[in-house]
């Protein structure tokens, strides 16, 4: 069990589902949140014995890291610090794509309520080692109709999927 509050660090992990600008509300709480991911049992075992809830998927071993947007008082709790390799700034109008290379950095701390004892841990920062800007989907797949019900303006209909 942990004894004090700590940071713990993440170093070289794949990251997928990067929420880091903006928070979002999956189950009526805002946060920000990312996965960070590895093909490598032994860091999957780190993390584990670090608290970390670890789950296998795929043959990957994912962690879902977060953080509340507000405090318990209800005052923002600002979002995790994102910087770039060289730790300037990064450009939040870029997008993090999933397979991105980040270190990511965890504040830990124990919890005892109504006598549920464990540790929480808390998105605190992300160093981006290697980015994979996301640029979203394209249409390149579809054909454009005149109008509802009519054939594809191409008559292809084949080429649709």
């Amino acid at each position: 069990m942990l004894e004090s509050p700590r940071n713990y660090f993440i170093k070289e992990a794949e990251i997928n589902w990067a929420r880091l600008d903006t928070p979002v509300s999956p189950f009526g709480t805002p946060q920000y949140e990312l996965q960070a991911a590895t093909d490598n049992k032994a860091t999957a075992k780190e993390w584990k014995e670090n608290h970390l809830n670890v789950k296998e998927k795929d043959g990957k071993f994912i962690v879902s890291l977060k953080r509340k947007a507000r405090k318990a008082n209800g005052e923002d709790n600002g979002a995790p610090k994102v910087v770039n390799a060289d730790l300037s700034p990064f450009d939040k109008t870029v997008m993090i794509g999933n397979g991105s290379t980040a270190n990511v950095k965890i504040y830990q701390y124990p919890y005892d309520v109504n006598g549920k004892k464990g540790v929480g841990s808390s998105l605190t920062a992300v160093q981006l080692v290697n980015l994979v800007e996301y640029k979203g989907g394209t249409n390149d797949d579809f054909v454009a109709y005149e109008s509802e019900g009519a054939e594809p303006a191409a008559n292809k209909s084949d080429d649709l999927f």
